[in-house]
């Protein structure tokens, strides 16, 4: 799959994560995508830093100015995820930390596919392109499998909705939820 196609997708599932997030009363499961949700996006922010982001500041036009903005929201949203984390659901202030990290993270991935991912786009060849977005996916995939036990990958798998879950081992719970 090309960079950003890749990307692309990326930012959809996060959409659909907090889309999901917002929707529910259930403290339990709002606590547990919120975690997976910032997983994810950590994972997401790495790739982009190590693998995108230099490629975009030093091979497209204004891509240096592109990469600061790029790395602040990153920055922003950190700090936003860092808060999240030290906070509970119930906790007054959660809803408006939560849509603080919603918000930037939506308008980051905006910019990035309206101005950054036409320009990629412009600047390499699909070959290219193709290569890019096989070594985030695998990057990304190298992330987000560290350390996850048997009963995160089920938690991920419930958050999912993915049909057959509770039958699943360990690698068929990976395979499912794209970790492999």
């Amino acid at each position: 799959m090309d960079a950003v196609t890749f990307l692309t997708k990326e930012h959809e599932k996060a959409k659909a994560l907090f889309d999901r997030i917002k929707a529910t009363d259930d403290v339990n499961q709002r606590q547990q995508l919120t975690a997976q949700v910032i997983k994810e996006l950590r994972a997401h922010t790495k790739i982009e830093e190590e693998v995108l982001y230099p490629l975009v500041r030093e091979d497209l036009k204004g891509g240096s100015k592109m990469f600061e903005e790029a790395m602040q929201e990153h920055q922003e949203a950190k700090e936003a995820m860092k808060e999240l984390e030290s906070m509970s659901p119930t906790d007054p202030e959660w809803m408006d930390k939560f849509d603080i990290l919603m918000h930037g993270v939506l308008h980051h991935a905006g910019e990035e596919e309206t101005e950054m991912f036409p320009m990629l786009q412009e600047l390499l060849s699909e070959q290219r392109l193709n290569e890019l977005g096989e070594q985030l996916e695998a990057d990304e995939r190298g992330l987000l499998v560290i350390d996850l036990s048997k009963d995160e990958l089920l938690a991920q798998a419930k958050a999912a909705d993915i049909d057959g879950r509770s039958k699943m081992d360990k690698a068929e719970l990976e395979e499912a939820l794209g970790h492999r």
